[in-house]
Order: C-alpha cells, then sequence, then structure tokens
C-alpha cells in the first residue's frame, strides 16, 4: 500500500482515508473480511498527508499518565442487566449527554452487521450497549467529531484501542472536549465470519428468518466466572440460548482463528494508553475483593489521564466503585498488556468460511473443552510470560 502501513500490521483505522484531501482513499474488505484502504493513484497528489495519519506508521509516543484502576457497576439494575459487564459505558456516555454532547460507539444495523453509530440521546442509548465481536465499521465517524469539536460540542469516543489511536493521530492534537474510551480488547473478528454466522445461525434456528435481537452477553445464566450466554431471539418466537463455550462463534472468536492480522502485534497494549479511561470485565474480581461481584456483572475502569478521572468522578454518585492495584486489574485480564497468539488454522478457517459460508471448527468431541478452561489456560500461559517479561 503506497505511504501506508504493511498489511500485516494496519489496523483498519480509517484515519488515513478520513484524512486525504483528494478522497483518494477507500476502505475495501479483503477476501477475509477485514477493510484495508486502497489509493486511487488517479487522482492521489502524492502529498503524503495520509501517512502522517497512520498511527502505526506515527508511532506510540511514551506517556507521563498514571494509571488509576477501579472494580465498580452502576447502581441501576436495568443498565447493568443489559450491559455487558457493569454498565460504566452507558453511565459515563449519559454523563456526556446530559451535557448537550453527543456518543460515538458500535451497534448493529439492521443485518447485524456491526457499525459505529452517533447518537445524541439517551433513548438511543441502548443500541450501543453490550458486545459486539467483529470489527466495526467507522465510516466517516473521525470527520465528522472533527465538525462536533471545532463548534465546541463534547463527544465521547468508544471503540477498540486501535481506533483511539487512529482518531488521535487523524485529529493531531488533543481537544477538552473528546473523551476516549478504549476497551480491555482481545482482538477483532472478521466481519465477514461475524455476518457469516447470522446467517447459519438464522437457517438453523427458524428456516433463515433473521433474528430480531443479539445478546452475545445474556446474562440469564450469570456473569461470574464466564458464565455468560449468547443469546439469539427471532420474530417467530424461537430462542437460541447457549453457554458461551457451546457457542460455535465463540469458540472461533475466544480460540484466536479469525482475528485480523495485526491483533497478533497490537501496539496499543500496556497502561500507557491514549485513552481517557478503559472498560472491560473485571474478571477476577471473585477472588480479589469478593464483595464487588454478585453475578450480575463488575467492570474494570482504568483512568490513564486527568480528563478521565474527572469524567470516572462525575458518575461516582450512581455507581459502587472500589479503588485497586493495576497489576489486580491485569491479574485474570493479560489482553490488558499482552497481544493473541494466532492459531496456525487461522487463514485456513477464514478462506474456508469465504468460500462456503459459515462451519463449525472440525474438532474432535473428546478435545473440546469449555470455555471457562481455554480462558483459564490462556490466562495462565499469558500470565507466565508477563512475569518473564518483567523480570527481564
Amino acid at each position: 500500500m503506497k505511504h501506508l502501513a504493511d498489511k500485516k500490521q494496519c489496523t483498519g483505522c480509517t484515519s488515513c482515508a478520513n484524512s486525504c484531501p483528494k478522497c483518494s482513499i477507500t476502505m475495501v474488505r479483503n477476501a477475509e473480511g477485514f477493510s484495508f484502504p486502497e489509493i486511487d493513484s488517479g487522482s492521489c497528489i502524492d502529498c503524503g498527508v495520509c501517512r502522517s495519519a497512520c498511527p502505526v506508521l506515527h508511532g506510540k509516543k511514551e506517556s507521563r499518565q498514571n494509571t488509576i484502576a477501579y472494580a465498580a457497576y452502576t447502581k441501576n439494575p436495568k443498565i447493568r442487566k443489559e450491559s455487558t459487564s457493569g454498565g460504566l459505558f452507558s453511565e459515563l456516555a449519559s454523563e456526556i449527554l446530559n451535557r448537550g454532547g453527543a456518543v460515538y460507539g458500535a451497534a448493529y444495523d439492521e443485518n447485524f452487521r456491526v457499525v459505529h453509530q452517533c447518537i445524541e440521546n439517551s433513548e438511543a442509548l441502548a443500541a450501543l450497549r453490550g458486545a459486539k465481536y467483529a470489527q466495526s465499521e467507522l465510516g466517516d465517524c473521525f470527520s465528522d467529531i472533527r465538525k462536533r469539536l471545532k463548534n465546541g460540542q463534547k463527544v465521547l469516543f468508544s471503540g477498540t484501542p486501535c481506533q483511539v489511536a487512529g482518531l488521535k493521530a487523524f485529529l493531531k492534537k488533543d481537544d477538552d472536549n473528546l473523551f476516549c474510551v478504549d476497551l480491555v480488547c482481545h482482538g477483532v473478528p472478521s466481519p465477514m465470519v461475524w455476518e457469516s454466522y447470522v446467517r447459519y445461525r438464522a437457517e438453523r434456528d427458524s428456516d433463515g428468518l433473521m433474528p430480531e435481537s443479539v445478546n452475545l452477553r445474556c446474562k440469564d445464566s450469570g456473569w461470574s466466572r464466564y458464565a455468560y450466554s449468547v443469546d439469539f431471539t427471532y420474530p417467530c418466537g424461537v430462542r437460541y440460548l447457549r453457554r458461551n463455550g457451546e457457542d460455535e462463534f465463540m469458540q472461533m472468536f475466544v480460540g484466536d482463528y479469525v482475528l485480523r492480522e495485526s491483533c497478533g502485534n497490537c501496539p496499543e497494549k500496556g497502561y500507557d494508553r491514549k485513552s481517557d479511561i478503559t472498560l472491560g470485565d473485571f474478571w477476577g474480581i471473585w477472588d480479589i475483593d469478593p464483595g464487588m461481584d454478585d453475578n450480575k456483572g463488575t467492570s474494570l475502569l482504568l483512568t490513564h489521564s486527568e480528563k478521565g478521572e474527572k469524567l470516572f468522578g462525575l458518575i461516582k454518585c450512581r455507581i459502587q466503585f472500589k479503588k485497586v492495584e493495576a497489576e489486580e486489574a491485569s491479574r485474570m485480564n493479560p489482553a490488558i498488556l499482552m497481544s493473541v497468539t494466532h492459531k496456525k488454522e487461522r487463514q485456513e478457517t477464514l478462506a474456508a468460511i469465504s468460500s462456503g459460508g459459515f462451519q463449525p471448527l472440525n474438532i474432535p468431541d473428546n478435545e473440546r473443552t469449555d470455555l471457562k478452561t481455554k480462558i483459564k489456560n490462556k490466562v495462565k500461559s499469558l500470565i507466565r510470560k508477563v512475569s518473564k517479561n518483567q523480570k527481564q
């Protein structure tokens, strides 16, 4: 890609496409279902703006910010039930909306593709709640955010760490009205795989009728110790409900079979982040502080900047929280610090789905383990790697 990062490193953040003064760059899906920038050589004037806007090429600057870690959950039971973990995103977003701001986050469109949307009222906030396990389409979000900031409007942007890095590289400078929230990101699955899975489920569950709702983090089965379920509900009244480790898409996602190639060497890992706040599930809270775990979802919240700490301070009256050590927070959340290791069958799996539609992993029954066991084994392995790196 002329001027741009190698495809093995490109995160698909859209900063280059939004920055091009001639609109010569478009984001195009490859065979694996991931979007990459393509340059129209006929209109490109070789100005180099795209290169300067690339967070991968621009590099990660050192920061003197201090990370502060919390375990927390909202006191609003409805919001907490509908949220991935403790409902902290909704509380942060509501604070910005109540001040006349705009909030950007991932939502499903009418075909359950994952797209970033902008909302400006609390009634629309429900669409941004919950986990969406596919890389979202950002479109022209970055350009729109810049316009809002120039008009003095407050903006909260929620996305993966690489999307936040892309937004910051696009804007070039920080803005007091911009609040960036990233995620404890395991890695981003292929949108092609996710969309194929939705069709696969529809064929098997309701004769091809698309679902009316999807919840990949249903808490009807609980939350603590990875007890959540996958829930597809259809207009005909049929409901597909499976524990996460039994679901065929979750096996691919958590097993690292269908993630973007750049996720294997993510430049945004660690406590030194470009975001103001990081959110995630507080896995392991049941051991660290059992009083903060009632099996309804507990969030891990990290603040990285004074701006992030101030925003968190504004919602403290509406949440239950406790300050913890950052090392405790990462003990069972190694994705904060470590990149994934792709399965050797990654390319084969993606190629098969691209050519023939979604198909479950070919794993013998005697080799299958539930998601809890897989996560525990992965956590143990990653903790050993972190400890080894720290000693070195």
